[in-house]
């Protein structure tokens, strides 16, 4: 049966030379030169404007912190010179020195300002006349000590018991709240007393020696350290919180179509898994930071740490008003650091945040 003649183009798909319209061949002359794009461009604006709304942020929470601050403090009743002796004498004089004649408004724009120098001012009772920032620098690496690696305890406990957990009955979350619900300064007095009273038992019956670390807390010790990092990390509903935030993001992440398209073709899902939670955890583990913090004081307090925390409930029992807004303003830019980081390493590993709408 004869078959139709096929055309040029039929022939060519097929990969076939059509005797109507032989193929010239035609020099190669290289790749087609492409307009100019203007990708990078966009990719540059898109950048900025998805960290404008971040920085705008950060700076809010730092005037914001400082003016709260500084109005509390104005409205609370007495004043540093209430704790100098014969300070009544000298008030008017004390005062004028220490601008407690000034009116909030004022007081704060002078602060901002002298703190934009990087002047954070002198103790006026906690410790007179000595510079703010050399107090409260190695009070905030001590600190640190504890809150970061709290932080960065927490986070993998609370992931790995998730990515077990998630998907699973609430039974096997029980144990995970049950520990966790407990208040950090319960929780730090039940240690410090468990230890002490075990400890001083066995000496008593004359099975150890005294250890270098006892008794609880008056010694400085690593022991005392490693407590109170745990007691930070797993006390007053952290652990449970990040164990259920982490929870939810696996779920929602193992219940996404492009990780079903990876199983079916039988890729691994761990290229598609990990890059999708880092923008979440990232964000989780800066709102953590906030209750670490309140946490933080009151650990120092139980465990006798002389760190910030402590610093500044004795600066504010003693009406120090530099040191107390000296040590919000590290403690604003701490909170507001660590979301400022989540966001740009939110941006650098989604794309679509750095598009232009």
């Amino acid at each position: 049966m004869p078959t139709e003649p096929q055309n040029d183009t039929t022939a060519l798909a097929h990969g076939i030379d059509s005797p109507m319209s032989p193929v010239v061949a035609t020099p190669f002359s290289g790749p087609p030169e492409l307009p100019p794009s203007s990708l990078p461009l966009r990719s540059i604006l898109g950048l900025f404007l998805a960290m404008g709304k971040p920085l705008v942020s950060f700076t809010l929470t730092l005037l914001g912190a400082l003016l709260l601050v500084q109005l509390l403090l104005w409205a609370a009743p007495g004043d540093p010179v209430d704790l100098v002796p014969n300070g009544e004498s000298m008030r008017s004089a004390l005062e004028q020195e220490w601008g407690l004649d000034k009116s909030p408004a004022r007081r704060y724009w002078s602060f901002v300002t002298r703190a934009l120098r990087g002047d954070l001012g002198y103790s006026l009772t906690f410790r007179p006349g000595a510079q703010v920032l050399s107090l409260m620098t190695p009070a905030a690496l001590r600190s640190l000590q504890v809150l970061l690696p709290a932080l960065v305890l927490v986070m993998p406990m609370g992931l790995g018991l998730a990515w077990f957990t998630a998907g699973h009955t609430r039974l096997s979350r029980r144990p995970i709240q049950a520990l966790s619900v407990t208040p950090v300064f319960l929780m730090a007095f039940m240690v410090v007393h468990l230890a002490n009273e075990t400890t001083f038992t066995l000496m008593e019956a004359g099975r150890i020696s005294r250890p270098d670390w006892f008794a609880l807390p008056d010694t400085d010790s690593w022991l005392k350290l490693l407590l109170s990092i745990l007691i930070l990390a797993v006390g007053s509903g952290s652990l449970a919180e990040v164990h259920a935030a982490c929870e939810n993001e696996i779920r929602r992440v193992r219940n996404s179509t492009f990780l079903d398209a990876a199983k079916a073709r039988g890729a691994s899902v761990w290229p598609h898994l990990l890059p999708n939670l880092v923008g979440p955890l990232s964000a989780v583990a800066s709102s953590r930071v906030v209750f670490l913090m309140g946490g933080l004081i009151i650990v120092e307090k139980v465990m006798h740490l002389n760190g910030v925390g402590a610093m500044l409930w004795q600066a504010c029992l003693m009406r120090d008003y530099p040191v107390a807004l000296g040590i919000t303003v590290l403690a604003a830019a701490t909170v507001a650091g660590t979301r400022l980081l989540a966001d740009i390493l939110r941006v650098a590993v989604d794309p679509r945040l750095r598009e232009i709408p």
